[in-house]
């Protein structure tokens, strides 16, 4: 899921990375925020032809950690925008 959130970043699509980095808490709201960010994510990179291996099964645990520590939405966020500005993965 990073790589696919970099991949955004690196065209300078944030909102996804935006909306993720804004989760606070396990309640519905915030839950629905996480999952549209993805949704959007997944949206973005469905329209080209690069391919991200294990993505669905990438993207039950992000949504799994994200219900039990919902600051790792943050964490995810974060890491994603340093990839995609150089920092490794």
């Amino acid at each position: 899921m990073i790589d696919v959130l970099a991949r955004l970043a690196k065209d300078r699509v944030y909102g996804p990375l935006d909306l993720l980095s804004r989760v606070e808490d396990s309640d519905e709201f915030f839950m629905r925020m996480a999952r549209e960010a993805l949704y959007t994510a997944l949206r973005y990179v469905s329209t080209e032809k690069e391919t991200y291996p294990g993505l669905e099964d990438s993207v039950n645990l992000v949504l799994r950690m994200i219900e039990r520590r919902p600051l790792f939405a943050k964490e995810l966020a974060l890491k994603s925008l340093a990839v995609a500005l150089g920092g490794g993965s």
